[in-house]
């Protein structure tokens, strides 16, 4: 086997290999209900069991998912340190939303790749969403959508964005018109048609991003 030594003497580069994909979970997330106009689906943890594994309420995408004590109330963290390709994340059953207000409450806590969090909506299913995720080591806040589980960015801003902060992010979507809030200030604005129906919310990161979320929370518009 020749040296790299030797691969550039005669002009070969060298290209480290990026890693695949962890492999994960696909899923609509079950059998939903439409929500009706004005109604809220809130989890706030609470009631939830201490110690790892998938919440009750949610559908497992991706990710070391656990449910954590933190001065006096429980939290949902990823703490799973997952490859560059990889987006942990669940899906919340049940409910399907179709105008929607979704907000969380997220810290972000480590990761050298990325140090994001992000909610979902309009999921047709864990392939195909809308996401919007601040990343606290890039310092801005973006909105996407993930067709087949292709990531392609319809905006975003640049922001301070703290690490181990609790912060609270918010979409809004009402037809083909998305708003993203970022502790309390609009974002980001843009028109988007490609999920017009209903579908899940859920939270989201990405890579090796070790995040916590708090109450979550979607109503109908």
């Amino acid at each position: 086997m020749r040296s790299l030594a030797t691969l550039a003497l005669l002009g070969v580069a060298a290209v480290a290999c990026a890693a695949d994909p962890t492999p994960y979970t696909f899923t609509d997330g079950g059998a939903s209900t439409p929500a009706v106009k004005g109604t809220a689906r809130k989890v706030d943890f609470e009631e939830l069991s201490l110690g790892k594994g998938t919440p009750a309420p949610f559908a497992h995408v991706l990710g070391d998912w656990t449910i954590e004590q933190e001065n006096g109330h429980r939290v949902l963290a990823q703490i799973g340190e997952l490859e560059d390709p990889d987006f942990p994340r669940l899906l919340l059953r049940d409910t399907a939303f179709t105008n929607v207000h979704v907000k969380v409450r997220c810290s972000m806590r480590g990761g050298s790749t990325d140090r994001a969090c992000g909610i979902i909506w309009r999921a047709k299913d864990s392939d195909n969403y809308y996401v919007a995720r601040a990343n606290a080591l890039e310092d801005n806040v973006n909105v996407y959508r993930v067709v087949a589980n292709d990531r392609q960015q319809l905006g975003g801003a640049g922001m301070s964005v703290t690490s181990n902060d609790w912060h609270t992010l918010e979409a809004f979507m009402e037809g083909a018109h998305i708003r993203v809030v970022w502790d309390g200030h609009e974002v980001v604005s843009v028109d988007e048609g490609t999920f017009p129906a209903g579908g899940k919310v859920g939270v989201w990161t990405k890579a090796d991003s070790v995040t916590a979320f708090d109450d979550l929370e979607a109503t109908e518009l």
